[in-house]
């Protein structure tokens, strides 16, 4: 294919004034554009502007072309030539008509022009301009000779936007790629034109300074880039804010290689997204140390999926009227090989970083129902709840794998309960609905966990099918000590029975928290004061034991006596 661009200006290198002026008329007769004269390679380059569809013919003295020319070069002499000298694309016979002639330069350039834009496309982001990842690797790389070299300093910037996929999800990818053309156009305009601007993907952009003096400097032209980008997005008639963060890795205090200095600033990019807003971080080598250990406590943990270092223990739930222990919470832990038992605050935030949380899941919910099984076979009469991620909540197979699970291990579904966070919740409360609709109908239970922490809808919450409320321990640690505390907790209390909801304390530490909230009418409690997590086979001795004599401990206190 080729592309249509117009011939307007023709450079001849012609030593002969007397031919060069018939051909410019010879031309000038047939509309075509006059021929501009030159009589070296350096004056014949200054007149040339490849923008304009610049052609150069130029006769067999002034070979060999220069490599500096940038326009196609066409050979013009008493014949054509069977092998074409270095640098030329052409050759024609000065004796061809003007029809050949101009054939013959419009092809070139043509051609000129169509490779640029195979170039251009190579080396080019087609929505910015910028050089792709793969050119930027290579400036990088000639940088740090460059650097080497001369000694003089090189700073790598990974830039990243922070919430963009929430720009993509609320105004669309048009206005998404609006603002990635605005974060380019504003790098491109407080850089110098000796540094390098790349976009490496999506939301992501690497900055190339080079030969920048002195760190005061870099840091200058650091405010500079932090301050533009702080500035409103204009897409359309919106005005948006977007945060930005910014990791920087110096040459080569930061690394010495390409790959050491992107993996570098990228990592340093991660340490400034810990804050809100345009922030830029250094690379350091403790950052290096932090990534490597998570990197490889990751890759433990996947392990601990494939080889059975999982564990569900069990935390029982008392009901205050009867003192019976009604239901059990499911905690995962992690019996992990050299640093022991450990808690799900210890690993369950990486799971969800990297993805693992879902199947994670799936095994906790396997767990669980196995578990529940076993417990139905002994006659003990027990809820089992577990918690669910609202990843876990999104995947397209969980109400398909809890069918099959249920069906595999016999349980009555209406034993089983899933626990969902508040905020989780509200994210996308209508998918979360339909999700819920399709558990309900199995007969399975949903409790809604660290009530009061989230940003609660109402409007949403009663139309869920949420059977219990869960309030946060930490609204139940100082109802013993404060009045305050106390009231919000009756308040929580009364709120969760008129929407139809059964109300469970976590955090129960001491007995009066526990005579408290028996007073304030609440239905459940869970906590230290009954038990911390078992082992399910110590939660099914603490089980039967329980049932045997403890909860003659919490029965002993009648229904309305006032706390001692």
């Amino acid at each position: 294919m080729s592309v249509e661009r117009p011939l307007q200006r023709i450079v001849l290198l012609e030593d002969n004034g007397a031919a060069a002026q018939q051909l410019s008329s010879r031309l000038a007769a047939d509309g075509a554009p006059s021929i501009v004269i030159a009589r070296s390679w350096q004056q014949a380059m200054e007149l040339l502007v490849p923008a304009l569809g610049s052609v150069v013919l130029v006769r067999e003295t002034f070979l060999p072309v220069p490599a500096q020319c940038s326009a196609p070069v066409i050979l013009w002499g008493n014949g054509t030539a069977d092998a074409l000298p270095a640098g030329v694309v052409d050759s024609i016979s000065d004796q061809a008509s003007i029809s050949e002639l101009l054939r013959c330069l419009r092809y070139a350039s043509e051609r000129a022009s169509l490779q640029m834009a195979l170039t251009r496309a190579a080396s080019d982001d087609p929505l910015t301009g910028c050089c792709n990842r793969q050119v930027l690797q290579d400036r990088l790389k000639q940088g740090t000779y460059r650097a080497l070299r001369t000694n003089q300093p090189l700073a790598v910037l990974w830039l990243n936007l922070d919430n963009f996929s929430h720009v993509n999800d609320s105004l669309g990818h048009v206005a998404g790629d609006a603002i990635i053309r605005q974060v380019a156009d504003r790098l491109r305009q407080i850089l110098r034109s000796t540094d390098t601007v790349g976009r490496m993907g999506s939301d992501e952009f690497t900055v190339i300074l080079e030969d920048y003096g002195s760190p005061a400097n870099l840091m200058h032209v650091m405010k500079k880039v932090v301050d533009e980008l702080a500035e409103p997005y204009r897409v359309g008639e919106e005005s948006l804010l977007l945060g930005c963060s910014i990791g920087i890795a110096t040459f080569p205090e930061g690394g010495q290689t390409v790959d050491d200095l992107l993996l570098h600033a990228g990592l340093a990019m991660q340490q400034a997204k810990t804050q809100r807003g345009c922030h830029f971080h250094f690379y350091d080598e403790r950052i290096n140390l932090q990534a490597t250990s998570q990197i490889e406590f990751e890759g433990q943990l996947r392990r601990a999926l494939r080889s059975n270092e999982l564990e569900l223990h069990y935390q029982p739930r008392v009901e205050l009227s009867s003192g019976r222990i009604v239901g059990v919470e499911g905690l995962i832990r992690w019996r992990h090989p050299e640093r022991g038992l450990l808690g799900p605050n210890e690993f369950i935030p990486l799971a969800e970083e990297n993805g693992l949380i879902v199947p994670m899941g799936y095994w906790v919910i396997a767990r669980a129902c196995h578990d529940l099984s076993i417990l139905q076979r002994r006659g003990i009469d027990l809820h089992v709840a577990v918690n669910m991620s609202f990843r876990q909540f999104l995947d397209r197979r969980l109400l398909a794998t809890v069918e099959r699970l249920v069906a595999k291990t016999g349980i009555d579904p209406r034993k089983l309960e899933f626990e969902l966070t508040e905020t989780a919740v509200m994210q996308r409360p209508e998918q979360v609905q339909q999700a819920m609709a399709g558990m309900t109908g199995l007969g399975v239970r949903f409790s809604l966990d660290d009530f009061g922490t989230g940003f609660s809808s109402f409007v949403h919450l009663h139309r869920l099918p949420i059977n219990l409320l869960k309030l946060d321990r930490s609204f139940v640690r100082g109802i013993a000590e404060r009045s305050a505390d106390r009231q919000l907790v009756a308040a929580m209390i009364h709120m969760g029975h008129s929407l139809g909801l059964q109300v469970v304390a976590e955090g129960v530490e001491v007995r009066a928290q526990m005579e408290i909230l028996r007073e304030m009418g609440c239905d459940q409690i869970q906590g230290f004061f009954i038990s911390p997590a078992l082992p399910f086979d110590e939660l099914c001795y603490f089980a039967d034991a329980y049932s045997m004599g403890r909860d003659n401990v919490l029965s002993s206190i009648p229904q309305g006596s006032p706390p001692s």
